[in-house]
């Protein structure tokens, strides 16, 4: 028999729609969520629900979604971290947004160790009519004291998903995240029902990367796209990024025919910039050479990222280069499967 766990669950406000409320420029970030959702959510108080803490970070005030940038991810992370032992799991109120590229970061650093991560949102401000955000807290609560992940991963309506496999597709009230490759990695109804065949299996070793500070790091992503040539991808790696996320063809790379942007991308990967290549179609996989078009980009240096998402991609890789990799072993580690991101061939 498991021993009971009385520890609470550390609640992290981040922003979002979750917690914002009307103002004369419009919705913003209120930053007295958690007498709110006292107020508005007395099902916390329930009997089988786990005891709740308010946790600050030191990212600063409550944030649109839109502004989240990656020093937020590691002040998560060493917030997580530092109340690691007095908490049983946390969860991350976040808007929708970016909360995918959160999640994927959070998930690649293991703030928690073996203790579960949620990160969740709303579609719909609390307390107002429909909203959706004290189910998807409740629901995230509920997974937590379940103990059925150790994982990180986003609650949003029914589902628990894989967070560095989620992506969000569409602005749809009740489910805007998807897991295209992934099935979700638990149904939740009445009781939690915990699918542990999931797709994307994580490795057995799940050690996550230590990294604190991404003052540094800059990556870029860049689509392909007709028109897409050597000049506008060499502005990019003039801006001094560490790595590019290229967002290929569906089924291709990118413009392998165009012989100047073969050698800008053979330049910039003699310069130490890591180019990972990822599909546009959410739920495409890059097989390099599968195509004649995609060979000249993967002997200038373009790694595949298999059937990475993007979100997951662009976190992976600006994570890497903040764990203190080099080139050589971010391209290495990018197109390997550290924390289930990825499904291995």
């Amino acid at each position: 028999m498991n021993q009971r766990d009385d520890r609470p669950v550390g609640l992290i406000y981040t922003g979002g729609t979750f917690g914002m409320q009307q103002s004369d420029r419009g919705y913003e970030p209120s930053e007295d969520l958690p007498q709110r959702v006292e107020r508005d959510v007395p099902e916390l108080h329930a009997s089988g629900m786990p005891p709740i803490e308010w946790i600050e970070h030191d990212a600063g005030p409550p944030l649109n979604s839109s502004d989240v940038t990656p020093p937020l991810w590691y002040a998560l992370a060493n917030t997580i971290r530092a109340h690691a032992d007095r908490c049983r799991g946390f969860v991350v109120i976040h808007g929708t947004d970016t909360l995918a590229y959160t999640g994927s970061a959070l998930s690649f650093l293991q703030p928690a160790g073996n203790q579960p991560v949620i990160v969740t949102g709303a579609s719909r401000p609390l307390g107002e009519p429909g909203s959706d955000a004290p189910a998807n807290l409740l629901n995230s609560l509920r997974v937590i004291a379940a103990a059925v992940t150790s994982e990180t991963g986003i609650v949003f309506g029914d589902r628990l998903l894989r967070a560095n496999r989620a992506t969000k597709r569409h602005g749809s009230y009740t489910q805007p995240f998807v897991s295209p490759v992934c099935d979700p990695l638990a149904q939740i109804g009445e009781r939690i029902e915990y699918r542990a065949s999931a797709g994307g299996e994580r490795p057995a070793d799940t050690a996550g990367i230590r990294a604190t500070d991404a003052a540094d790091v800059r990556i870029a992503m860049l689509p392909a796209y007709p028109g897409l040539d050597a000049r506008t991808f060499n502005a990019v790696v003039g801006s001094g990024v560490q790595g590019i996320v290229l967002e290929a063809y569906p089924a291709g790379i990118g413009p392998g025919g165009d012989r100047a942007f073969v050698d800008a991308v053979a330049a910039a990967h003699a310069r130490g910039v890591v180019v990972g290549a990822v599909s546009q179609a959410r739920d495409g996989r890059i097989r390099m050479g599968r195509y004649a078009s995609s060979t000249p980009l993967a002997t200038a240096g373009v790694v595949s990222g298999g059937d990475m998402t993007r979100e997951a991609a662009l976190a992976k890789l600006h994570v890497l280069f903040a764990g203190g990799a080099t080139p050589e072993s971010a391209r290495e580690q990018f197109a390997r499967n550290l924390q289930g991101e990825l499904t291995d061939e």
